[in-house]
């Protein structure tokens, strides 16, 4: 059986290993029209979410940043500890993790055609690539990097030119380094760099708390989306972006409502239209990494930018 299928006939099952019923939510959750499920993380989980807003899979974890659904079917996730999960039956088939946790370890991962994991190791600001049993196989320490911060980085993206985009979000910048560690393109934001995607004409998209914005090579702005765009509709802390195969963003939203005000979820048009939003106070307080998947749980065609 298909193993989409058999999350939707099956089940939600959490860090215990205990199998539940498909999670349908107590009122209306989407507003607007998905048209597939979503793979999120934030609020101590990463989670599968069908188009009406039923938790199809989910699994507990720590501080968990980012989430990517593998070719395979399987789930890798960045919570502190970086692991591939198979969510058919919750069994852990890889695993890194870091020998410095303070500041909270790896917050970010990429699977690689190679069969490489990329990793953004927070507590120690360096970019790895290791392999399928764990071992690091390249390492590139980046600065600025502060010892048990918080902040030093977080979405960290290995490039087609083999380049590493990186986002610190401390210091509010985003760069892209040569495997030598040269830096070729730096901006600077006005908040948290949380996530930086390249797209396919060169330019960089950056989600940074207030704005998502759109750089040139040059690093000049060219589009920007601000979290106030929508009057009556709160947007708080953006994060994660996913750019669609068709040009729509779809934003995970971190700290997201002022008592059962605001929203979690959203994707919008590049001429800024919403297409649809998720909001579910008191269950999904903070997104942080999206993917959007196809109706059937699939990766969208393409290069995932994300």
């Amino acid at each position: 059986m298909h193993y989409s299928l058999v999350l939707a006939c099956l089940l939600s099952i959490g860090s215990a290993g205990v199998a539940q019923e498909a999670v349908k939510p107590a009122k209306q959750t989407v507003f607007g029209t998905l048209q597939g499920q979503v793979l999120s993380t934030g609020s101590g989980r990463v989670r599968l979410m069908d188009p009406k807003g039923t938790i199809l899979w989910q699994q507990r974890g720590s501080n968990v940043h980012d989430c990517w659904m593998l070719a395979n079917g399987n789930v890798l996730v960045a919570d502190g500890v970086v692991r591939e999960i198979n969510p058919r039956t919750n069994e852990v088939v890889f695993q890194y993790r870091p020998k410095v946790t303070a500041g909270g370890g790896a917050f970010s991962c990429q699977r690689l055609e190679n069969g490489l994991t990329v990793i953004g190791e927070n507590s120690t600001g360096r970019i790895l690539e290791v392999d399928r049993d764990g071992q690091v196989v390249f390492e590139m320490p980046v600065k600025p990097y502060t010892p048990g911060n918080h902040h030093n980085l977080r979405m960290v993206r290995k490039l087609k030119n083999g380049h590493y985009l990186v986002c610190h979000s401390g210091e509010h910048h985003v760069r892209e380094y040569t495997p030598e560690g040269d830096i070729v393109f730096d901006v600077a934001v006005s908040n948290i760099a949380f996530s930086a995607v390249r797209l396919d004409n060169g330019h960089t998209l950056v989600g940074q708390i207030d704005f998502i914005t759109e750089f040139d090579a040059e690093g000049q702005t060219v589009w920007q989306f601000s979290n106030k765009q929508f009057e009556g509709l709160l947007i708080s802390a953006i994060c994660g972006l996913h750019v669609l195969p068709n040009g729509h963003i779809v934003v995970g939203v971190y700290s997201a409502y002022k008592g059962d005000q605001g929203t979690a979820m959203f994707e919008i048009t590049r001429d800024k239209t919403l297409v649809w939003r998720y909001a579910n106070p008191g269950v999904d307080k903070s997104i942080m990494g999206v993917q959007m998947l196809d109706a059937e749980g699939h990766p969208l065609p393409g290069d995932t930018l994300r």
